[in-house]
């Protein structure tokens, strides 16, 4: 027979080894969480050296960006500004009597036709002479509906003046509705090129998109907001990638 003392000394290491057989597997999960964590936190210097790029890049494009005071105030002539975040269209849009006239820019248009100086000019906010800024020309479209026809016209401006490229009639209510197949395979004629036209009707254009608010002063302000859209654009494009690399 055992003696209690015995039989407590046994109970008593059974007890212990029980106890260490409980603490191990919360140990070891507690070491599998940490090399976890620390795999987790661990980025490669690649990595980590693009995110302090792009956030240098940030904080320089923040320090001297600037609204332009005629974004501020808003488009003249009565339009209305659409700008979705994240978009690379603008849209603007006014009535004239039973006419609805849409302003359409595409942000994509102006990076593909400007030239390197164009360009170099976009990020320039001031010269080194005499401290004015030097923005590129807009290319933008303007289309005049009246119930199923448009009249389109493809225009530039450089914020002083601005310039009709072409002019084309879309007048989707035409035609006597026969060999539609046919018709749908042809390409339709859009009108001559701008230039070739006599100056007197040229003018007239002019003078009927003015009347319109496609005026020089409208021009101007499309050159300032295109400017200011590239530059928000761009700010919420180097964050949102300084997020995905720090993720």
């Amino acid at each position: 027979m055992l003696s209690s003392s015995s039989s407590s000394l046994r109970h008593g290491s059974r007890s212990t080894t029980i106890s260490r057989q409980h603490l191990r597997p919360s140990l070891t999960v507690q070491r599998r969480c940490s090399c976890l964590v620390v795999q987790a936190k661990k980025r490669s210097p690649v990595s980590e050296g693009l995110q302090l790029v792009l956030k240098d890049e940030l904080k320089v494009e923040k320090e001297r960006y600037r609204t332009p005071d005629a974004v501020l105030e808003g488009p003249p002539g009565g339009f209305e500004l659409e700008d979705r975040p994240h978009s690379n269209v603008l849209l603007l849009s006014r009535s004239h009597g039973s006419e609805e006239i849409y302003v359409e820019v595409d942000l994509d248009a102006q990076q593909d036709e400007a030239d390197e100086d164009a360009e170099a000019a976009l990020l320039d906010e001031e010269d080194e002479e005499g401290g004015m800024r030097s923005l590129p020309p807009v290319a933008f479209s303007v289309n005049v509906v009246k119930g199923r026809a448009a009249l389109g016209f493809s225009l530039q401006t450089d914020g002083e003046a601005v310039m009709i490229s072409h002019v084309s009639l879309n007048d989707s209510a035409g035609g006597s509705g026969e060999d539609e197949d046919e018709d749908d395979d042809m390409m339709p004629y859009t009108g001559p090129l701008f230039t070739e036209l006599d100056d007197t009707l040229q003018q007239a254009f002019t003078d009927y998109l003015e009347e319109r608010g496609i005026t020089a002063e409208f021009g101007a302000y499309l050159v300032e907001l295109v400017h200011d859209k590239l530059e928000v654009e761009y700010m919420a494009w180097l964050t949102r990638v300084q997020d995905f690399v720090a993720s």
